[in-house]
Parts: C-alpha cells; sequence; structure tokens
C-alpha cells in the first residue's frame, strides 16, 4: 500500500464517532474528572499570561497547587487518548469503567514517548509556525506507537511511504484545521469555541488510530 484511504478513512472516523458516542462519553468520564481542578483556574491563567507576555494588566501570582493539576490535566489528557486508541483499535473490553486509567508501566512508557513528541512538535513555534506540520510529518512513524503502546504492542520502527505519511496527516491534522478555521472565521462565541476544540482532540485520536489499524492490517497482508 503505497497511499492510505483518506476519504474512506475520513467517513470511517465519522461512523465510528456517531455509532459509539455513549462508549466515547463514558470513557470520557474519570479523564475529565482529574482534569477539573486545572480548567478551573484557567480563566486565571489566561490572564497572567497574558500580563507577563503582552503587559495586559498587572502581572499576579499563579493560583495554589497549578503545579499538580497542571499535571493532573496532563494525566487525564492521556487517559483520554490512550481510552480512545484501545476503544477504536481493541474494542469495548479493552476499557475500563468510566475510562480509569491506573498509573502502570505502560501508561509511563506511553507518557515518555507522549512527552518527546510532544516537545518536539512544539518546539518549532518559537522558529516558524509553519515547521510544525513539516516536523510532525516526518514524526508520523514514530508518533504510530502511541497507538501500539496504548494496546499492549510493542514499540517498533515503522517504515512508511511518503504518501501514506501525507495521508494520514491529512486526516488527523487536515480536517481539523479546516473546522478550526471556519469557527475562526465565523466568530462564534467562546463556548462553541471550546466545544469545537473538544470535537477536534476526539477526531484526531479517533482517525490516528484508525490509521493505525488500517497500516496495521496492510502489513499484516503483506507479510502472508
Amino acid at each position: 500500500m503505497n497511499n492510505i484511504p483518506i476519504r474512506q478513512t475520513i467517513l470511517a472516523t465519522l461512523a465510528f464517532s456517531f455509532s459509539n458516542w455513549q462508549k466515547l462519553l463514558e470513557v470520557s468520564i474519570f479523564p475529565l474528572l482529574a482534569a477539573i481542578p486545572f480548567i478551573t483556574i484557567l480563566p486565571e491563567l489566561m490572564v497572567i499570561l497574558q500580563a507577563q507576555l503582552f503587559g495586559i494588566g498587572e502581572v499576579q501570582e499563579y493560583p495554589r497547587f497549578y503545579e499538580l493539576y497542571l499535571l493532573m490535566f496532563d494525566y487525564a489528557y492521556m487517559a483520554l487518548i490512550i481510552n480512545i486508541y484501545r476503544l477504536v483499535v481493541s474494542g469495548e473490553s479493552s476499557v475500563a469503567r468510566l475510562g480509569v486509567v491506573f498509573p502502570s508501566l505502560r501508561l509511563g512508557r506511553f507518557f515518555l514517548l507522549f512527552l518527546f513528541l510532544s516537545i518536539a512538535t512544539q518546539f518549532p513555534i518559537f522558529i516558524s509556525p509553519f515547521l510544525v506540520p513539516i516536523v510532525y510529518f516526518l514524526l508520523i512513524p514514530m508518533s504510530l506507537n502511541l497507538v501500539g503502546l496504548a494496546n499492549d504492542a510493542s514499540f517498533k520502527k515503522n517504515k512508511l511511504t511518503l504518501g501514506i505519511q501525507f495521508g494520514v496527516l491529512i486526516i488527523k491534522l487536515g480536517v481539523p484545521a479546516i473546522l478550526l478555521g471556519l469557527t475562526i472565521l465565523l466568530g462564534v462565541g467562546e463556548v462553541f469555541f471550546w466545544f469545537v476544540m473538544g470535537l477536534i482532540v476526539y477526531w484526531m485520536a479517533i482517525s490516528f488510530a484508525l490509521c493505525y489499524r488500517v497500516i496495521l492490517a496492510n502489513n499484516s497482508a503483506q507479510n502472508h
């Protein structure tokens, strides 16, 4: 396989989302509860960051327990992504009730790779935002291991054609970029904006896991 079926994968992402929306909500309960403390101080943090970066308003101290809340939020985000990866690849039986994800060696490996990829893809912002999709494109073979680690697969070097990598990039990032652009262009309210951002998180996780399944199935077919 030299190219990933973009249109079919996009439709499959939509179909999976509509067919499993109840389970997706269920596995989001634990991550949401863990993220609530950070969400409650987010408006205050935005004011502080605006004062520090742009000189808007008076610089204030960070809220109490800020570091702990941020750590809980990161844990919640990883738990949500792991749950979605498991749900898409391994089915409902692979996720715990309410989406609970306990610390484990598997989570530790996932966290280390997740941290490395986050730093690698965000660092180019300080140089040029246009470098971000390029770096992300180059790291797609390694990023697929996040889906594998969430489903108890071992880390491996994925060899993909440029066509497949480009297809994954379009599916995972292209569609959200268009949706976000339309949201900004239409000038919707803040509440709806954050609702769209939440949908984008689910889209990126579901579509990426489906891409992983397609690539895995193709590799298995070639090996036989």
